[in-house]
């Protein structure tokens, strides 16, 4: 028999490799030793496949039927009962990538494994060995599968590995009904061992792949996908480490598949990041599933969701997760660095950081999902899609000053790109607290755009709460809720515009508010697809405990101080604004389009407690205002690039409206601004606001109406800006009282126009050719009529008119003091003026002033009874009578006051004097003696002449002469009295205005 065997073994061999010739394989050793005609054992058998070569120890095979097998010339998987090596070596040549580079991925398996009839297989170790490709590789790779076992019941074990680098573990179990798997995979290893594997597969792919990229075969396809993985990790120098577990089980009847997945002991670190890393104390545990599943997609519409879609699906299931971690400054710094390539772009950034990150805490970033990620993949179905599921998850930053916290809850997916979620996003901006005080946040450094100087805050906070999602792909739908605001707590602002070098008008401005909120009425919504869409809800802007001053300064010139203060404002829009961006438009083109579209709002303003005062230098202060409550209710209409404003005001007890047209700069012509004022209401009611700012005199009276129109227009035109106003003031049915003056039935009526031009100079204009503004007041129809007025006198029937125009010209220099004061330039004033008094009349046929030249009127009296100004300004022992006329000629030059000719005398035939008992003559007859004659012929004098002159030079010296030309009672001969009187008027005012300046420089110190 053993003879029989040994020289079958030729035939034998000639046998194989005939039935194996068409796979390329040939058999080179093979000492077989018989044990049954179904039983082969094979202590040493070495195969050669064109250029590779595969050896196997203690090889034993038994068949179920070998010589029906040799009858069918084939060999196929279930012909075999068992499979045992001790150990199986394999040394691959280079053809075998050759032939792989000739297949596809798709090519079909060669051998199909019946499950009814599982062999038993245990191969021992089995190691590939793979070709060098390279004479300067180091060494030569291999793949090794260690103790691989398949019983007959169906277990299966093995490991694989690279290069010694274990790749996973199975152990699984093939039954009739089920298949079960646990594997385990040794992340840190596992990752070695495929990136050496990479590494050979990159020489493989420049080798042989090279010259055809596209071809689609199962190595290149492996080295494609490995290459992906591998990229992030490589790229961010990731380093990997973890225990990956998985239990699987796939039912073999109904397709059902259920897999634990877990993995314990994660960690994954970067040496780019070396404060950043990702190690969770809990394991991250997931399963997979596959089964039949309802699929809704809550992405289309309610009509083709009512009857949920049942399919085979594969369901993923990730459990909750949470953890944080915190990166350092310089990991901060490279990250900046790696994203932003634009250097002053990542300089600000750098500078936004610093201003955010406190020195003694490092940042904080935390990600906790609570609820298990759902994700559902159909595999039948072609119309259903892939559907994910995320209960909640939130994001929290602590650490920096910008602190922030956003939760997502209701996460929808699916695989067509379209998503949604709810929101809340909590940002709160703060500054640190320290020892001392708080240090406030300079926004300047993170918006350096902004036009202020400098501004700043304590705190501030944003919460947006709503929800986002895209119904395709690149478009968003975001949805701001009611519940969203934005505060703002401790506001500073200061600016300074001028120079202090150039004595130029200097401004310093300075406010502070309490707190500023922003809320909104109902949802918002903004949509980007192509277009961009915003639709802001009603709003309102509540501003509390604002705090402001500005100070103007300018060399040789008082500062002026001003101050206000408001309790609390309000700005309130009551409709929705909407705005868009069609496809790649601008801001700027976006805005301009929006002008032209009709649209409407209205907006309440309301402010409690406003007040405001004015100082000079170091004078008093001088209220501006004092109001306690502001309320402005406005209709804005905008068209075609024309804004309509309708206001109503409310001011205290005062009553305004306005109209407002502003007119959009265009192509075709500048910004312009026109409107109209009115105000109508009694004076009385004006007062009582008034005399909140404006002391007045606690025996001060005036009653009648006011009503005032204004309309203006202010446009920029050839470089220059221009304004005008017209005003028409109308004052009926007044009276008045102050003390013991008193006036009624008053009427005012004026008609003024105001106009003011300002030419805009280039950047760098010389001083001495830069332009100034200029104005003109004109009021042609100025009237003023008294029935009656008390004021020591009575007078009545008084009409006063007149004629004014004011200019001022911001170029000119002043060349007087009248000029210095008012500030203008020049004036044209001509007034006239008449009334009724002691029983005769006054007259001011004439008086026109003019600052710029020379100045001239006179007054005329006529009439006027001696008697009568007695009963109205009577004098103790003192009588007289007759009928006197008058002149009073002035002239006006260079501010300075000349008069000449004026006169006053009694008409013919004259009339009587009679003085006795008047103390003031008394006293003056015991002191100057003297004068006794005089005092005699006084006590009744009936005189024929009475008359006076009154003279004064530009320096302010006069002259008074009075004559007096009688007859006394007691004397028998004419009396002619004459009186001469010489003094300096201007030293006269001064000298009375000494005691008012001392009581004003107290009170200055006082305050």
């Amino acid at each position: 028999m053993w003879a029989i065997i040994e020289h079958a073994k030729p035939l034998t061999v000639k046998l194989l490799n005939n039935l194996l010739a068409d796979n390329h394989i040939e058999i080179l050793n093979f000492d077989a030793e018989y044990v049954s005609l179904n039983h082969i054992y094979i202590p040493r058998l070495i195969l050669k496949i064109e250029d590779s070569h595969i050896a196997v120890q203690e090889f034993n095979l038994e068949l179920r039927d070998s010589i029906q097998m040799l009858k069918n010339q084939q060999f196929n998987a279930n012909d075999i009962v068992s499979i045992e090596t001790q150990s199986v070596y394999v040394d691959l040549g280079e053809s075998f990538f050759i032939r792989q580079s000739q297949q596809t991925e798709d090519s079909p398996a060669t051998l199909q494994l019946n499950l009814a009839k599982l062999p038993t297989i245990n191969l021992g170790n089995i190691t590939i060995r793979l070709p060098l490709l390279d004479t300067a590789q180091a060494k030569q790779h291999s793949l090794t599968m260690d103790n691989l076992t398949l019983s007959k019941t169906g277990k299966l074990n093995t490991v694989w590995r690279f290069d010694e680098f274990p790749l996973f573990s199975v152990d699984a179990t093939l039954g009739k009904r089920a298949w079960e798997f646990d594997s385990l995979v040794d992340l840190g290893s596992s990752y070695q061992g495929l990136e050496s594997l990479q590494q050979y597969l990159n020489l493989l792919h420049d080798k042989q792949f090279k010259a055809n990229p596209n071809s689609n075969n199962l190595l290149n396809g492996l080295h494609q996908q490995l290459t992906k993985i591998l990229k992030p990790i490589t790229e961010q120098q990731l380093s990997v480490q973890g225990q990956w577990t998985t239990h699987t089980t796939l039912n073999l009847i109904t397709g059902e598949l259920n897999s634990q997945q877990s993995i314990r002991d994660l960690s994954l670190h970067s040496s780019r990041w070396p404060s950043v890393f990702f190690t969770p104390k809990q394991a991250l545990n997931f399963t997979l599933d596959i089964g039949q599943y309802p699929i809704q997609d809550p992405f289309k519409a309610k009509l083709e969701t009512q009857n949920m879609l049942e399919t085979l699906a594969l369901k993923l299931s990730i459990a909750p997760i949470k953890y944080q971690l915190s990166p350092s400054d310089d990991d901060i710094k490279q990250l900046v660095d790696s994203l932003i390539t634009n250097p002053d772009s990542k300089l600000h950034i750098h500078h936004i950081i610093e201003q955010l990150q406190p020195s003694t805490e490092q940042p904080n970033l935390a990600v906790n999902m609570t609820q298990p990620v759902e994700v559902f993949i159909p595999l039948q179905h072609d119309t259903a899609t892939t559907q994910v599921s995320m209960p909640n998850l939130t994001l929290n930053l602590k650490g920096l000053r910008l602190n922030t916290l956003l939760s997502l809850s209701h996460i929808k997916a699916n695989s067509q790109q379209q998503w949604r979620s709810d929101f809340d996003w909590s940002i709160e901006l703060a500054s640190p607290n320290t020892a001392s005080n708080v240090e406030p946040i300079n926004l300047k450094t993170l918006l350096p755009d902004i036009d202020i100087e400098q501004i700043s805050v304590e705190k501030a906070s944003v919460i947006l709460k709503g929800t986002i999602g895209s119904q395709q792909k690149s478009d968003i739908d975001v949805a701001l809720f009611p519940s969203s605001t934005i505060t703002i707590d401790k506001l500073y602002i200061t600016h300074q515009d001028g120079e202090k070098a150039t004595h130029k008008i200097q401004k310093d401005t300075a406010a502070q508010l309490a707190s500023l909120t922003l809320s909104f009425a109902h949802t918002s919504s903004i949509k980007k697809s192509n277009n961009l869409d915003i639709q802001l809800a009603p709003f309102t802007v509540t501003a509390k405990q604002f705090i402001g001053q500005q100070i103007i300064s300018q060399k040789s010139i008082k500062t002026i101080t001003t101050n206000a203060t408001a309790n609390i404002a309000s700005i309130d829009v009551q409709q929705e604004v909407l705005f868009s961006l069609n496809g790649d438009e601008g801001i700027k083109q976006g805005f301009t389009r929006w002008l032209q579209t009709p649209t409407a709002n209205h907006i309440s303003w309301n402010i409690k407690q406003l007040d405001a005062v004015k100082q000079v230098g170091k004078s008093r202060r001088q209220p501006l205002l004092a109001l306690d409550s502001v309320n402005l209710q406005q209709q804005l209409n905008l068209s075609k690039g024309l804004l309509v404003g309708t206001e109503q005001w409310q001011l205290d007890t005062l009553t305004l409206s306005s109209y407002h047209l502003l007119k959009f700069a265009d192509e075709k012509s500048p910004l312009s601004l026109a409107g109209q004022w009115t105000f109508d209401t009694d004076i009385e009611a004006a007062l009582n606001t008034l005399k909140k700012v404006q002391p007045l005199p606690n025996n001060f009276d005036l009653q009648g109406h006011s009503r005032l129109v204004a309309g203006f227009a202010l446009s920029e035109i050839n470089n220059s800006s221009q304004f005008e106003m017209k005003i028409q003031q109308q004052l009926s049915s007044l009276s008045g009282r102050l003390a013991d003056k008193s006036f009624i039935g008053g009427d005012i009526f004026a008609q003024c126009q105001f106009n003011w031009q300002q030419q805009h100079d280039k950047p760098n204009t010389p001083q001495a050719e830069q332009h100034f503004a200029q104005s003109v007041l004109v009021c042609p129809q100025t009237a003023i009529s008294l029935k009656k007025a008390n004021v020591g006198l009575l007078m009545t029937n008084l009409n006063i008119n007149a004629n004014i125009e004011l200019n001022k010209d911001g170029n000119k220099v002043p060349e007087n003091w009248l000029q210095q004061i008012t500030g203008l330039s020049e004036t044209n004033v001509s007034l006239t003026a008449s009334g009724d008094m002691l029983d005769g009349q006054f007259l001011l046929p004439e008086f026109v002033l003019k600052l710029h030249e020379k100045s001239h009127g006179y007054l005329l009296l006529q009439g006027l009874s001696l008697a009568t100004f007695l009963e109205e300004q009577p004098q103790v022992g003192v009588k007289a009578s007759g009928i006197f006329d008058g002149v009073l000629p002035a002239e006006l030059v260079d501010g300075k006051v000349t008069i000449a000719g004026g006169k006053l005398a009694a008409r013919k035939p004259g009339g009587l004097i009679e003085v006795a008992g008047n103390p003031a003559m008394e006293q003056l007859a015991i002191s100057q003696p003297y004068l006794e004659l005089v005092f005699t012929a006084l006590e009744h004098l009936n005189y024929t002449e009475l008359s006076s002159t009154f003279d004064m030079t530009p320096n302010g010296d006069a002259f008074i002469y009075v004559g007096v030309k009688g007859k006394s009672r007691d004397i028998e001969r004419p009396v002619h009295l004459n009186y001469d009187h010489q003094e300096n008027l201007i030293q006269l005012y001064k000298s009375t205005q000494i005691g008012n300046q001392l009581q004003n420089k107290i009170e200055t110190k006082v305050q």
